[in-house]
């Protein structure tokens, strides 16, 4: 059953909580799970009421909750708790809402939310009033840019921006807290009554943006970029890393909403960027991922597919993880997580510098250095979740600490009924502002609906229903945005895993008519492997290779050649190692 609910906007689905007005609202919930008022249970209503959106604070009419009404499930949807039930999230109308709960050392970062909320938006930039200027201070403020706004207008904007503050600062608290499980009747009675609150269309500010400071906010613009003539030039480049596509206001903007226009502690920032910056600025950070890395960009991405494809209404590109086919073996075998790195600074810098271009020639009014992440949990198995998949996220996260503000949203999709296992490790590597950007999808159907809120149809991937080029396109740069490298299409993807028990292990596969498919083997077993590959029924073997094992101490990843099958016709790959082993072979065709 569908429920039509008024959206906020055209960003995210936020219910208003709890006024004097809603108590009908409540007689309506007890009526409907026969609650007598004034009974145990309706006390516990009111308990779970009030615990849902104090988090810590004073209830507001303003409070608010976030949830996904686009697709209704049922009242009955059970809880979900880790293994060690420390963690559980409630499935309302298919988005997990997770308990608030107030944590001290995070309340700073939420402040920051609530001043600064990351709205998203669905339409192109407007063009202000004046041209924005860092060399014309005074264009950065908003009763210059919107002299013409009444009073009355001002309020009506200053409060939406109150209210939408506050919703996604629960939003963000929401996403970080722990706690124990709740009970099924505690679940039942939320379902009732977070179905029936519904947020009035409204229009919100981008506080901290150019064009839209306040007085104080334009006083820290100014001593922000003082301080970076008179300290360190590294603090500049950073500030600066996409001069080419962002004007200066708008990049000494973006790092003061990270830190809530505190200069200081944007310089604290820029002091944990500094080292690992330094260290890719002196390599040009990787131009050329293949001599980088010693394989191709389409390799990487067969194990790790985090693809850029099109660009939202807004101009944004936007990036998919399909993480149902992260590899992380896979990864370990071409790539040593001391590397990873230099794959994450060669997508930020030289990558997606180039996709905002393209943005901009969408909307030309593009100012805006942000990205839209679509992650699709789809096929995602606790197998994935391994420590060097975090550790890949922790490197991640290291690099975009020189890049702060550069999210505009994240959409999770298809998340799994195990879900609150992986965000319970995933949570502690993101800050508040970053989740306050987070929707959570439990469904395909209501995360598509949203993409399709954001981007537009030809912009969206075949793969999700869209008239956009496949995903796999994308990945070998055959889609929207050829980034001049050799364009490189994986065909064959397997991994084999050896063990003591099943030393020799087979894998057929089809070479299509008119390729010429050229097979690598990728690994950092030390005993090496013996690679066969047999032609059709053929009993001997076309090409047999012995793999001689890499003889160093560290433990890094090799490739070797295995050679070159040639189309119409079906192969079997034969690997025989005398040690247990991960090994990945690819076939790959030039475009």
């Amino acid at each position: 059953m569908t429920k039509k609910v008024k959206k906020f906007g055209c960003a995210t689905t936020l219910f208003q909580c709890f006024s004097s007005k809603k108590k009908r609202v409540l007689r309506r919930a007890q009526q409907e799970e026969h609650l007598t008022p004034g009974s145990d249970d309706a006390s516990d209503l009111h308990e779970l009421r009030v615990r849902l959106i104090d988090a810590g604070r004073p209830l507001s009419p303003q409070s608010s909750v976030y949830l996904d009404a686009l697709e209704h499930h049922s009242d009955h949807d059970s809880d979900l708790h880790s293994l060690d039930g420390s963690f559980s999230s409630l499935q309302i109308d298919g988005q997990y809402f997770f308990s608030c709960r107030d944590d001290a050392s995070i309340a700073n970062a939420l402040e920051g939310v609530k001043l600064y909320p990351p709205v998203p938006t669905t339409e192109p930039d407007q063009l202000n009033k004046h041209p924005i200027s860092s060399s014309d201070m005074q264009t950065l403020l908003y009763k210059y840019q919107h002299s013409d706004v009444s009073d009355a207008e001002e309020k009506k904007e200053a409060d939406a921006e109150h209210f939408v503050g506050d919703a996604m600062e629960h939003q963000a608290r929401a996403l970080l807290s722990v706690t124990k499980e709740e009970s099924t009747k505690a679940v039942e009675i939320t379902n009732i009554l977070l179905k029936e609150l519904k947020m009035p269309q409204v229009k919100v500010r981008e506080r901290g943006y150019p064009g839209e400071l306040t007085d104080e906010e334009l006083d820290a613009v100014k001593m922000f970029k003082q301080e970076l003539t008179s300290r360190d030039p590294i603090y500049y480049e950073i500030v600066r890393s996409f001069s080419s596509v962002e004007k200066e206001a708008y990049a000494l903007c973006r790092f003061l909403r990270a830190r809530k226009f505190d200069v200081e502690k944007v310089f604290q920032l820029l002091d944990q960027a500094k080292e690992f910056f330094l260290v890719a600025k002196e390599n040009n950070f990787y131009p050329d991922l293949e001599q980088a890395l010693g394989f191709s960009r389409a390799v990487f991405l067969s194990q790790y597919p985090a693809v850029f494809s099109g660009n939202a209404k807004n101009g944004c590109p936007v990036m998919y993880l399909r993480a149902g086919n992260i590899q992380p073996e896979g990864v370990k075998c071409i790539v040593s997580i001391d590397k990873v790195d230099r794959y994450f600074w060669n997508d930020i810098i030289h990558n997606l510098c180039q996709l905002i271009g393209e943005g901009r020639k969408m909307n030309p009014n593009l100012v805006r250095c942000e990205n839209i992440n679509i992650y699709d949990l789809k096929g995602v198995s606790k197998s994935q979740i391994t420590s060097d998949t975090f550790e890949m996220i922790k490197v991640g996260n290291q690099v975009m600490t020189s890049f702060p503000e550069t999210l505009h949203c994240l959409l999770i999709i298809n998340a799994p009924s195990w879900f609150s296992l992986i965000w319970s490790v995933v949570k502690k590597l993101i800050d508040p502002r970053t989740a306050s950007k987070i929707e959570v999808f439990t469904s395909s159907k209501s995360g598509i609906a949203r993409m399709n809120e954001l981007i537009d149809d030809i912009q969206i991937p075949l793969d999700y229903g869209g008239s956009g080029p496949a995903l796999s396109e994308s990945a070998s740069g055959m889609g929207m945005h050829n980034r001049g490298e050799q364009r490189t299409i994986v065909e064959y993807n397997h991994l084999f895993l050896l063990t003591k028990k099943q030393k020799p292990q087979s894998h057929e596969f089809t070479v299509g008519e008119g390729q010429q498919l050229a097979l690598q083997l990728y690994t950092r077993c030390k005993a090496g492997v013996k690679v066969e590959i047999y032609k059709g029924d053929m009993d001997k073997a076309l090409i047999v290779m012995d793999i001689v094992g890499c003889t160093e101490e560290d433990d890094q990843p090799y490739s070797m050649t295995i050679g070159t099958c040639a189309g119409p016709e079906t192969y079997t790959l034969k690997l025989t190692s005398n040690s247990p082993g991960s090994f990945l072979v690819l076939g790959t065709i030039n475009a």
